[in-house]
């Protein structure tokens, strides 16, 4: 008796039904799990890189068969209707979500996946089932292609790919040089229309004639899921172009952007169009550029902080309001013993850069009207606390930080006011301390970017920093006393209390090249070790080279 050749790869006749089949899995994913266990992943013998690579892309390939089988099951079990029987669910994808305890958003891409493969999308479920597309480019096909009437259409649209125009069978056959029989020898037809067939056949075989769902899957076997997208929304985009206007209309109308106050800072929520999208995403990344070596912020952190640097170069150029009295910016209001005891780093009362007493924060003999020496030291100078209440941002009345103070103190204008007994302004005055106009520009001509080790930030998305001495502390303004950081490392540099100082520029023609090479200026952190340029990455030894 001669074996059957339907035999399976490991022996086993063919399962005869999907309950047996799916047995087979289980026991296989079984003893897959096993071979994945650290036991043998860690062992001695245990698999090369290269396999376990190639174990995991067929390990996508088939968990995607896999889905593509449940897709074809699920229209076929809603269209039964047993599932009614329940009175549980008023709805298929909430009687699934209760019954595989998924997530309704879960249940319902499930559905709706699987009734446009049903109904559009026939040659993308057939080869999602047969392991040859992806189920992430079939997800693409379901989101993108059958989206409206005309465009679920244009999928069974017969294309002529010589001409690249949409045809019939009738007028294909016209195109195609074909030796037909002569009607008399052929008066049923059966000759001819065989002949029309195997035309049909052979177009379809060689790619000749393909439908709209068949043209956009070819590029599937070269592109990625991403890029495959942006062939199948070209494809919706060419057959039915009024959607997307109704579609750019709905997005318009939702645009929206929620920036609340809350605690410790503001919450942001909103949506934007893909033209707006884009160009804030583009603004964004232009002021973020590459991240510096020491920087651990997640990319998340960095987007945060770039959407405030727009905000700062607009501001800083003045664009937004260009015939204002008062360009709008960023307001702090402070006491100038606020400010000083702020900006000021200190030890034991002290301060560290030039050792003498600092102001106490807070601190004063009495309450206001109160007697002297009345003996209720803690309570006065709680109450003067209060009072004070601190660096504030001026718009809101939110807590200014401490390093935001340090800065603002390197590089922004500030107002001298002064108030009355009854709060009344008796005197504003500007003590204009700021490197502008040609001091700006000699700082920008010798320092050229951020001068922090390894960082290339160009000047306009650099601050001045007071460098040697902090103003605060009694440092001039000068160009001597002036370097360009760019904000990150600003706010590094005066959060950290990390020092600088001129070491000079060295010479030209030293073998030092590139934009990151030493400004001039060293950084020395608060634990009096150098700061140094990222140490560069030695390169790969060559293939040809023989080891010793």
């Amino acid at each position: 008796m001669e074996q059957s050749t339907n035999d399976t790869t490991g022996g086993l006749p063919p399962a005869v039904s999907i309950e047996e089949a799916l047995a087979r899995i289980e026991d296989a994913v079984g003893e897959l799990a096993g071979l994945t266990g650290p036991e043998v992943l860690d062992g001695w013998d245990a698999p090369s890189v290269a396999r376990l690579v190639e174990a995991h892309t067929r390990a996508r390939r088939l968990t995607g068969r896999l889905d593509g089988v449940r897709y074809v099951l699920l229209p076929r079990i809603e269209a039964e209707g047993s599932w009614r029987s329940g009175g549980t669910a008023r709805t298929f994808t909430s009687w699934l979500r209760v019954r595989e305890g998924i997530s309704a958003a879960a249940a319902g891409k499930d559905m709706t996946m699987a009734r446009r493969l049903a109904t559009a999308l026939p040659v993308t479920r057939e080869r999602l089932v047969a392991g040859t597309l992806g189920v992430d480019h079939a997800r693409v096909m379901t989101e993108v292609a059958p989206t409206s009437e005309t465009r679920t259409d244009a999928l069974a649209w017969l294309i002529d790919t010589r001409t690249g125009e949409t045809t019939t069978p009738e007028q294909f056959v016209q195109t195609v040089s074909v030796d037909f029989p002569d009607p008399v020898d052929d008066p049923d037809g059966i000759r001819t229309r065989e002949q029309v067939t195997a035309v049909l056949e052979g177009a379809i075989a060689d790619g000749t004639l393909v439908t709209g769902e068949g043209l956009v899957l070819r590029e599937a076997n070269v592109l990625n899921a991403d890029q495959f997208r942006v062939v199948a929304r070209r494809f919706a985009t060419v057959t039915d172009p009024d959607t997307d206007d109704v579609e750019e209309d709905k997005a318009a109308q939702g645009e929206f952007l929620d920036l609340s106050k809350t605690f410790g800072g503001y919450h942001v929520a909103g949506f934007l169009t893909d033209e707006h999208g884009l160009l804030v995403s583009t603004a964004i990344t232009a002021v973020t550029g590459v991240p510096a070596a020491e920087d651990s912020r997640t990319p998340a952190q960095r987007r945060a902080q770039g959407l405030a640097d727009v905000a700062r170069v607009v501001l800083d150029t003045n664009q937004a309001s260009p015939g204002a009295a008062i360009a709008p910016h960023l307001n702090v209001t402070v006491s100038w013993t606020e400010l000083v005891t702020q900006v000021t780093r200190t030890r034991d009362g002290l301060c560290l850069t030039c050792g003498q007493a600092t102001p106490a924060r807070g601190s004063r003999a009495r309450t206001a009207g109160g007697p002297a020496g009345s003996g209720v030291a803690g309570a006065a100078s709680v109450s003067g606390l209060l009072s004070a209440g601190g660096p504030v941002f001026t718009e809101t009345g939110g807590r200014a930080p401490r390093a935001l103070l340090r800065r603002l103190a390197c590089d922004s204008a500030v107002t001298r006011i002064v108030f009355g007994p009854d709060g009344a302004a008796l005197d504003v005055g500007r003590a204009q301390r700021t490197v502008t106009g040609q001091m700006r520009r000699a700082v920008i001509a010798r320092d050229e970017h951020c001068v922090y080790p390894g960082c290339d930030q160009p000047p306009s998305r650099c601050e001045v920093h007071h460098a040697v001495t902090h103003w605060a502390d009694g440092g001039e303004t000068s160009v001597a006393n002036s370097a360009l950081l760019c904000w990150f490392h600003h706010q590094l540099v005066d959060a950290r209390g990390i020092v600088m100082h001129w070491t000079g520029k060295p010479a030209q023609g030293t073998g030092a090249v590139g934009v990151l090479v030493e400004t001039g200026w060293a950084f020395t952190d608060a634990r009096g070790h150098r700061i140094h340029l990222p140490e560069a990455i030695e390169a790969l030894p060559s293939p040809d080279v023989e080891a010793a």
